[in-house]
């Protein structure tokens, strides 16, 4: 989750710094300070999935992936049961987007809601792709091979225009050797 945070937030820092799609109106000038740690929280409704299944080897059942794949709405339910509030309610909205709409994609065949484009929240945007990435060069029990970073953003590339917005792949991009 920290990694992940990390490499959001370097790719939202280059946002500011090329003044690329109003990043700072959008997120909010408080999201300058807050994002590492809000991209961060992105997986908050994991809570909800049983440390088994988390790492279980074998194949997933169809219930089993649900389980997965409710974390994003888990994340609401998470939130609700937090007793002082971490952020400002500006910046709570915020960590609510990206941790719902993380697995959304940009052709609209993702998850909660198949939201599609410029619908999904733009820090749910780019956590897809550093949450994406961070998943795919880590180290899982059920991986045969280690994926490269190389190999990594090769895949993160190829999924421009479907899984993930082109222009904050160009972003990726960019920032990858940062990472």
């Amino acid at each position: 989750m920290e990694q992940v945070g990390k490499y959001a937030d370097l790719m939202y820092q280059f946002m500011i710094k090329t003044n690329m799609e109003n990043v700072n109106v959008i997120l909010g000038g408080e999201f300058r300070d807050m994002g590492r740690w809000i991209f961060a929280l992105h997986d908050v409704g994991r809570h909800y999935i049983p440390f088994a299944l988390l790492n279980k080897v074998g194949k997933l059942t169809p219930e089993e992936m649900q389980t997965i794949k409710d974390h994003t709405v888990n994340a609401r339910r998470a939130m609700k049961t937090i007793y002082i509030q971490p952020f400002s309610d500006e910046m709570m909205l915020r960590w609510e987007e990206i941790s719902v709409y993380h697995h959304e994609r940009f052709d609209g065949t993702g998850y909660p809601e198949g939201l599609d484009g410029e619908a999904i929240p733009l820090g749910a945007r780019i956590c897809a792709i550093a949450d994406a990435y961070e998943g795919i060069i880590s180290w899982k029990p059920y991986k045969k091979k280690q994926t490269t970073k190389q190999e990594a953003a090769e895949i993160i590339e190829s999924e421009a225009g479907k899984q993930f917005q082109p222009q904050l792949v160009e972003v990726f991009k960019h920032c990858v050797a940062e990472f």
